[in-house]
């Protein structure tokens, strides 16, 4: 396993214990079909979220969220389509993304979290976030 992939789940799954705190409940990790990759897919009692994480050390690259470009975001909508004609679901659906930062080399365990809402959406891939 390289270390990218490794740092990748070790992000998913400081994801996955961010959104089980806020009360959603983790359907489906790494849901992937042939158009794509989604890292999390997630539901409240009011939505069905469709979850990008990115993982990163440091801020020296940028913020993780900079690298869900259109293209990106395209290929995860259309994943999502996927999933949703093989799971039907009659709930508000969304597309957010998990920042996931290691903010202390010493203690790899101390990350700071950013989640953005709705940060794109199904009509173009829109950013929807700052």
């Amino acid at each position: 396993m390289t270390e990218k992939r490794i740092r990748g789940d070790f992000g998913e799954e400081k994801a996955c214990l961010y959104l089980e705190n806020k009360g959603y409940n983790i359907i489906a990790r790494n849901f992937s079909t042939k158009t794509g990759e989604i890292d999390i897919i997630a539901e409240n009692s009011e939505r069905l979220t469709f979850v990008e994480v990115k993982t990163r050390k440091l801020l020296g690259m940028g913020r993780p969220s900079d690298a869900v470009n259109k293209a990106k975001q395209s290929r995860i909508i259309k994943t999502a389509q996927i999933y949703l004609l093989r799971n039907p679901c009659e709930k508000f659906i969304g597309f957010d993304i998990i920042e996931v930062t290691v903010t202390d080399s010493i203690n790899p365990d101390t990350v700071e979290i950013n989640h953005f809402e709705d940060a794109f959406d199904a009509s173009g891939g829109r950013v929807l976030f700052v």
